[in-house]
């Protein structure tokens, strides 16, 4: 029992327990919670690479500082001895859980916005001998014009155009075009025999005598003093003008829109256009009071190029889009940071506690079991409180989150007796007697290069993977406690992966784990690539075991051993760097790469290609390691020293697995 459960680890047990189970709360449901608040996924896929990428400031500034305020205290973490409580790590640690309920929990005070799909009313333009206009149908989401500062310059282009006589409503131009050569009240410029009805046929009679005034006195658009001309063979003619919007009220509470929900556009300079009085005289009747005009139907006020309605489609939104957008960000990315930096100095803190020999183990992977229990209880339970309060789904994750991350930061603060002060030195034998000299482990900063872009690569997998996760879950008709339920399947295998992770690290190696993790990650892609509900998301969640729970605690264990002592700090700050920030920003910009109109299926197609790129890394890194590498493993690069031979039986199994010590050869990739 004793070996099993060591009381000097009980509290940094907890304080794992806690954090992993505040980050099992929370991370699942950001994806969703950014579409919640009206964000849509392109702004969401922003974020979701942006706030990793600045998130690696955390780890990257306090790692290398609390190694540095160490110096000349005797031991990593302001300890004064080794039983020393470590007590700079646990305040800077608990203050990043603090600050990592903080922010999160800001996201919950972002304001809500709503857009919806642009509407596109109709356009019509009338011209008479004062001036032009062009009339649109008002925005009936809100009841409001368009409007903008100033001139908007562009071009109209008509067609069908019709003399008439306009009165002081306007209700000439919003009557129905004719569409045929027989009306009494108007009469169209041109023949239109497309939109001739079958039932009456138009003669050629008839299309000569209408046709032939136009060949004679064509009619005339006159802006700013140049005039174009509509002739009869003429489908669309584009009259480039610039408009000013109608005037907003003084009170700024009632529209000023034309009868009937019409908005009227002037246009800024002077216009007109002249009816021939050949033409004035068929459309007059003897009772009638007539402004002289000429109406036209409008071609594409929205999508012609340079069109001077391009942007006016009618769109209902709610909040201001653009400072929900921003201050999520802005948020998010200083919420990002603590988590990240606390997960570093986590990883530091374990290392130092466990004191790891080289004739034994330091049990990192037990400590990190125990946390993984939270991470596999709490999300979906977070998930189902959330599916239970529609109004406000995101608020019980939210608030789990900050109680967890308060609790461990109350142990780290109140905790004086954890074992986070380092022994004198690291790697010693079973006598005590020093093994090898601190400048030996610095000649492998090539490796360390190496490992770090390796753990990168597997980071940018893995991300490709949990980024969007939630989003394929929803559209494979999934619930948000199935999305907790996912995080729960990859982390109950990892409970006893990890419980005995040290000894499965040092039976494999890291290498051929690293291996293992690249060959496993291409059927994961290929799974989810051909899944069809939401059972094959579950069943690739339990690979996760291998890609991420035996990743990590090598990669720990890795650069504990890369890594001299005084910078242990910055050392588990590398992993987290390359996995949760450079691999995570990378992958969620490959994943995010898909099309808005067929979302699931696009996804599809960069899981598969993620799936090729997975094993061929696992395939190069192979063929690396076994046919280049491991051969120059075989030989120590250093003779150890004479009182360590009673421990090279030992040791010469430990580096033949890639799992050597620094005085020896660390493992090769």
């Amino acid at each position: 029992m004793k070996q099993l459960v060591n009381k000097n680890l009980i509290t940094l047990k907890c304080v794992l327990f806690c954090f992993l189970s505040g980050v099992g709360c929370i991370f699942p449901f950001l994806p969703l919670h950014m579409l919640s608040v009206g964000l849509d996924k392109g702004e969401a896929r922003l974020i979701s690479a942006i706030a990793p990428c600045i998130a690696l400031l955390g780890p990257a500034v306090l790692g290398p500082l609390i190694d540095k305020m160490s110096v000349g205290r005797g031991s990593t973490g302001g300890g004064t001895g080794p039983s020393g409580s470590g007590r700079l790590l646990r305040v800077i640690t608990a203050a990043c859980l603090i600050l990592s309920a903080v922010f999160y929990t800001l996201l919950l005070s972002v304001p809500y916005t709503e857009r919806h799909e642009a509407r596109r009313p109709q356009v019509l333009f009338m011209c008479d001998e004062d001036s032009a206009y062009v009339m649109q149908e008002v925005c009936k989401e809100d009841m409001r014009c368009n409007r903008w500062s100033g001139e908007k310059s562009g071009v109209l282009a008509v067609t069908a155009c019709e003399y008439g006589c306009a009165d002081e409503n306007m209700t000439w131009v919003r009557q129905p075009f004719t569409t045929t050569s027989t009306t009494t009240t108007l009469s169209p410029m041109y023949l239109n025999v497309a939109n001739a009805t079958t039932e009456s046929p138009v003669t050629e009679e008839e299309e000569v005598k209408h046709s032939m005034p136009f060949e004679v006195n064509p009619p005339h658009f006159c802006y700013n003093g140049q005039c174009l001309v509509y002739m009869q063979h003429q489908a669309r003619l584009r009259v480039p003008l610039s408009l000013i919007a109608p005037e907003l009220p003084d009170d700024n509470e009632t529209e000023s829109v034309d009868s009937n929900d019409w908005c009227t556009y002037r246009t800024a300079g002077p216009s007109s256009c002249q009816v021939p009085p050949n033409r004035l005289a068929e459309v007059i009747t003897d009772d009638q009071e007539c402004r002289p005009a000429v109406r036209c139907q409008v071609l594409d006020p929205y999508d012609e190029p340079d069109g001077v309605l391009a942007d006016a489609e009618c769109r209902l939104v709610i909040g201001d889009p653009s400072y929900t957008f921003w201050t999520y960000l802005f948020i998010r990315i200083l919420a990002d940071i603590w988590p990240t930096a606390g997960l570093a100095l986590l990883g530091t803190a374990c290392v130092i506690a466990t004191r790891e020999t080289s004739l034994g183990r330091g049990d990192v992977g037990r400590q990190l079991a125990f946390g993984t229990l939270g991470l596999a209880i709490f999300p979906p339970l977070a998930g189902l409180a959330a599916q239970e309060m529609p109004d406000n789904p995101y608020l019980v994750p939210f608030i789990l989150h900050a109680v967890f991350m308060v609790i461990g930061a109350l142990i780290l603060l109140f905790d004086s007796h954890m074992p986070l002060s380092t022994p004198e030195w690291w790697w010693h034998t079973a006598t005590g007697v020093l093994a090898m000299p601190m400048n030996t482990v610095r000649r492998y900063g090539a490796e360390t290069a190496a490992v770090f872009a390796v753990v990168a690569l597997l980071g940018t997998l893995w991300s490709g993977i949990d980024a969007y996760l939630p989003w394929t879950v929803l559209e494979l008709n999934g619930t948000i406690t199935e999305m907790g339920l996912t995080l729960t399947a990859g982390a109950l295998p990892a409970v006893p992966a990890l419980w005995w992770a040290e000894a499965l690290v040092d039976y494999i190696g890291h290498s051929n784990v690293f291996i293992m993790a690249f060959t496993i990650y291409g059927v994961r892609y290929t799974g989810l690539a051909y899944s069809a509900d939401y059972s094959w998301v579950v069943v690739c969640e339990v690979l996760e075991v291998f890609t991420l729970s035996l990743v990590w605690v090598t990669a720990v264990l890795y650069f504990r051993h890369l890594v001299p002592r005084k910078y242990t700090a910055t050392g588990q700050a590398l992993p987290v760097i390359a996995h949760f920030c450079i691999g995570r920003c990378i992958g969620a910009i490959v994943s995010g790469i898909v099309s808005l109109e067929r979302p699931l299926e696009s996804a599809r197609d960069v899981y598969r290609a993620l799936g090729v790129v997975a094993l061929l890394s696992a395939a190069v890194y192979l063929a690396l390691y076994h046919l280049l590498l491991a051969p120059r493993c075989g030989a120590p690069a250093v003779s150890p020293p004479h009182h360590l031979l009673q421990a090279s039986s030992i040791d010469g199994q430990l580096n033949a697995k890639g799992m050597g010590l620094p005085q020896i050869r660390i493992a090769c990739l």
